[in-house]
């Protein structure tokens, strides 16, 4: 939420700060907060642990913020999630990585209604315990036997 201060930010990896990295200016920008990201640092080392976060989530065609279809954004489209396997802790740790707490619920079979992009995730195992869906244990991201009939939702 809020305002978008950087992108195309460009660092090598010897800066000091982020703002000696090369960077568009103050809050010039071609973003939408889907496109937020984050960092997971090591106490072991200053790598980056690349795609521990996983995707950006959204959910959408519900009747508020906090339910809707779940769509996650892979190779800049935005595409479904199937709802085989989906259940509740599926649904709670969509809910957290969208910064809401307490009951989830999950919804099945197109419950938000049927999406038009690609399906990208399917069989989706999480313990509920998880801080993003890029972390839960999911099965080939382009192989599914899954209809938009299937389409997996949420209610936070």
């Amino acid at each position: 939420q809020g305002f978008i201060l950087l992108d195309d930010v460009a660092c090598v990896g010897t800066e000091l700060s982020l703002l000696d990295c090369p960077h568009s200016n103050w809050g010039q920008h071609d973003c939408s907060h889907a496109e937020d990201l984050g960092v997971r640092c090591s106490p072991e080392s200053n790598t980056v642990m690349d795609g521990t976060l996983g995707p950006p989530v959204r959910l959408v065609d519900g009747e508020s913020t906090k339910e809707g279809r779940v769509e996650v954004l892979l190779n800049g489209q935005w595409g479904s999630v199937c709802d085989d396997d989906w259940t509740d802790r599926d649904a709670t740790v969509v809910c957290r990585q969208l910064g809401f707490s307490g009951t989830a619920k999950a919804r099945a079979m197109a419950y938000f209604g049927e999406g038009h992009g690609p399906i990208h995730l399917d069989n989706v195992e999480c313990s509920g315990t998880e801080h993003t869906l890029g972390q839960c244990a999911r099965s080939d991201t382009r192989i599914h036997r899954c209809w938009h009939s299937e389409d997996a939702g949420v209610i936070c």
